[in-house]
């Protein structure tokens, strides 16, 4: 059964963040309409998004975000939802704020086209963003507010049908497979890596590199996925690099007719970049549209995690994350960049 959404102005922002939201990570059906009388008298499983509801009806407020067709500095206001902060709040609405612009400003990187440092040397830092100032990195948190609209829609529409995701480790390597142990117990093979990582006090560089991948291979051969994904990726078909500047280097990359691009990431800290941990269409801001340049997020790398200083730090922080994507049944890609490496 298909969910119908009255909104009064129908933008391609709205297309967009709702087709993510509800097609890609949901796996519902989603109508618009533009007519009030048409809504009214559905039968379907139906919400407005609006600045004012029409009567009754299950109603989240909008704010103008995704009514804009050009970019414009944002005056982020901050409320509390669910004991996080959260931006772009609202009054009497389902949710005190609006999760829809929300997921669009986080989805489309919009700060980093405001961002006012020249970013031609060096890369966007994740201390700039949002999500940082939020204290949300680490969460993918639009597949976590994803998941609590299915939970009020279901609430009010139990005939309403989503579909099912499943949580897959995804590490992707960018140079060779890194060997793989033939001890079973992923728990003790794990600290015994970690060990090797920690106590080499003067540990090159590439060879610490090498004891994460190995960790996170380790991790992965035994028990998270059934299907390996170690590939190098293909040229003209995937794109991985750490030094993306939105939005030239996607520009770029669909120009050269790429298909898939894994550098959301942020170079030094482990987190999600865009707020979600399922791949995605990129949205062209200065064009207003959407392109067919698939995002898979990474949510680590290794060079992220060389900051640890302790096994304990690096067994934490990888669970952590791996956790936050299992809650929400997505896809954790870890990027091993051994390419990337140079002598110290």
């Amino acid at each position: 059964m298909k969910l119908l959404v009255y909104v009064p102005q129908l933008s391609p922002r709205i297309k967009y963040i709702f087709s993510f939201i509800f097609n890609d990570i949901l796996k519902t059906e989603i109508g618009f309409t533009q007519d009030q009388e048409e809504f009214t008298k559905s039968n379907l499983p139906k919400f407005s998004y609006a600045p004012q509801p029409i009567g009754e009806e299950l109603f989240f407020k909008s704010t103008n975000l995704l009514l804009e067709h050009k970019l414009t500095e944002q005056q982020i206001k901050i409320t509390t939802f669910g004991g996080i902060k959260v931006p772009f709040p609202v009054q009497k609405s389902t949710l005190p704020f609006d999760v829809f612009a929300a997921s669009f400003y986080f989805l489309s990187r919009y700060e980093e086209y405001l961002a006012i440092s020249d970013q031609k040397h060096k890369h966007y830092p994740a201390e700039s963003s949002l999500q940082y100032q939020l204290d949300i990195l680490k969460l993918p948190i639009i597949d976590g507010w994803a998941l609590i609209l299915k939970n009020i829609l279901a609430k009010h529409f139990p005939s309403l049908s989503f579909g099912s995701k499943h949580f897959s480790f995804d590490p992707i390597y960018v140079d060779h497979p890194p060997p793989k142990t033939k001890d079973s117990n992923i728990v003790s093979n794990t600290i015994t890596y970690l060990r090797t990582f920690i106590d080499k006090t003067r540990t090159k560089r590439k060879e610490r590199l090498a004891d994460i991948s190995r960790v996170v291979a380790d991790m992965q051969h035994y028990g998270f996925v059934q299907n390996p994904r170690f590939f190098i990726p293909q040229k003209n078909e995937h794109h991985v690099g750490s030094n993306i500047h939105i939005p030239k280097s996607y520009v770029k990359l669909i120009k050269h007719k790429v298909q898939n691009d894994y550098s959301m990431y942020y170079h030094n800290h482990p987190g999600f970049r865009a707020g979600t941990c399922s791949p995605f269409y990129w949205y062209d801001l200065q064009l207003d549209k959407n392109t067919q340049l698939l995002l898979h997020p990474v949510a680590a790398t290794d060079i992220a995690l060389l900051n640890n200083k302790t096994r304990e730090d690096l067994l934490l922080q990888i669970n952590e994350l791996i956790d936050s994507v299992k809650l929400v049944n997505g896809n954790f890609y870890f990027l091993s960049s051994c390419n990337d490496i140079r002598p110290q």
